[in-house]
């Protein structure tokens, strides 16, 4: 019997621009106007705000302007700039769209979140503009896509493995997948680096690619960022991201395994001031949550239960919140009843940066003697287990991979 060949003809699509196109782009654009829409507004407030920011690259969007949203839930900025870069509209704090600044621009967005639980997660808003806007349209679209997938292995993960029959289970870890979660998003990130990687929007980009690890990955972003800041001397959100890189680098090498856990200190929920000193001695886990991270609170039973299995045993455990709105966290800490100490930060967006996170839950674990065992994004299975093993022998655990197979919420 002949095997059936099936032949698939795939339509090839062309990302280019026309040459007249990509001159007119090399040109500073000093104005642009910004029109939008939100499809739903927050019934809560009276009135309801757009805030539009600036990426320079330095960590934190620089807020620039807001409006508020019209009767007809329409809302328009007019950007006037030396040149082209990064901006984020902000819609009520709920919903966001990132676009690239050389062209007018149109976004039509859904607004506030209408779900009865509201859970902030990564939203794909796409924006009418230029050919090079079209580069965050679709890191965007790519990112939203694995991140949703993400959530969707694990939910099937999880249920499965509740499941009688295991025949589901044993399918989806003994399958090979075409392509794994990680190699999907970075064959698609790969062509659009390929399409765009002498266009000045490139610097969108080059953050996530660096990473703060020295190696192959890094390398190759730094050169791209060297070659746009020769070729766009004008680019001077470039020349800043490079600066950013090399700082993350060096702050994520104070954060390995065998390194000092930093010293820091903040308010308890009476306003008194704690640090983590006094739990040398101690094997502690320390958390990185806020009120409103749905993975963060899914994963707060599992901790209770290592708590109370280990806490003999000279186990702690220590949240810190990065809550903006101190009365949803006291709110949050009531309702989930935790048996161990809760401190707030009192700046985020430093913590952020001092631990090196943009998702949580994020998780580290500090030996007795205040050094770095590991680092855990997201409180998996993997991280569950090796906690119980590092604390069961009594020992230090050797470093391993970050384990990243549960959804995390991203900001």
């Amino acid at each position: 019997m002949k095997k059936q060949v099936l032949n698939f003809c795939l339509p090839m699509l062309m990302i280019a621009a026309p040459a007249t196109l990509m001159a007119q782009q090399n040109k500073l654009v000093k104005s642009i106007t910004v029109k939008g829409s939100v499809e739903f507004t927050d019934p809560r407030q009276e009135v309801n705000k757009v805030f539009l920011s600036k990426d320079n690259l330095k960590g934190k969007p620089v807020v620039v302007d807001s409006c508020v949203v019209g009767k007809d839930n329409t809302f328009s900025f007019k950007i006037k700039q030396d040149h082209q870069g990064i901006y984020i509209v902000n819609a009520m704090n709920w919903d966001r769209a990132t676009f690239w600044s050389d062209a007018d621009v149109k976004i039509a967005m859904r607004g506030y979140d209408t779900s009865i639980h509201k859970v902030k997660i990564p939203h794909y808003n796409y924006v009418e503009g230029s050919y090079d806007n079209n580069f965050i349209n679709l890191m965007t679209l790519n990112n939203e896509l694995s991140y949703r997938r993400l959530v969707d292995e694990y939910n099937m993960e999880y249920y499965a493995k509740k499941a009688t029959d295991t025949t589901w289970y044993g399918y989806m870890k003994n399958t090979k997948k075409y392509n794994a979660l990680r190699e999907d998003n970075q064959i698609r990130e790969e062509v659009l680096v390929k399409s765009y990687a002498d266009r000045p929007v490139m610097v969108y980009a080059l953050r996530g690619m660096a990473g703060t690890e020295a190696g192959e990955k890094y390398d190759k972003a730094m050169k791209m960022l060297d070659q746009l800041i020769a070729r766009y001397p004008w680019l001077t959100e470039a020349q800043q991201l490079k600066e950013t890189i090399i700082t993350n680098k060096a702050q994520a090498m104070r954060l390995k395994a065998g390194q000092p856990m930093p010293s820091v200190k903040y308010p308890d929920a009476n306003g008194a001031i704690a640090g983590l000193e006094k739990y040398k001695g101690k094997y502690l886990l320390v958390d990185f949550w806020a009120s409103w991270c749905g993975p963060c609170r899914q994963a707060i039973p599992k901790v209770k239960e290592l708590y109370e299995s280990y806490k003999a045993k000279g186990f702690e455990v220590v949240s810190i919140s990065i809550d903006t709105d101190k009365n949803a966290w006291k709110k949050a800490m009531k309702e989930e009843n935790m048996p161990w100490e809760q401190l707030l930060s009192d700046n985020k967006d430093k913590t952020m940066e001092q631990f090196q996170f943009s998702g949580i839950p994020t998780m580290y674990l500090v030996d007795a003697e205040g050094k770095i065992m590991e680092r855990f994004t997201g409180y998996t299975d993997e991280a569950d287990n090796k906690i119980k093993t590092t604390i069961a022998k009594g020992a230090k655990a050797a470093p391993a991979k970050q384990a990243t197979s549960i959804p995390m919420t991203s900001f």
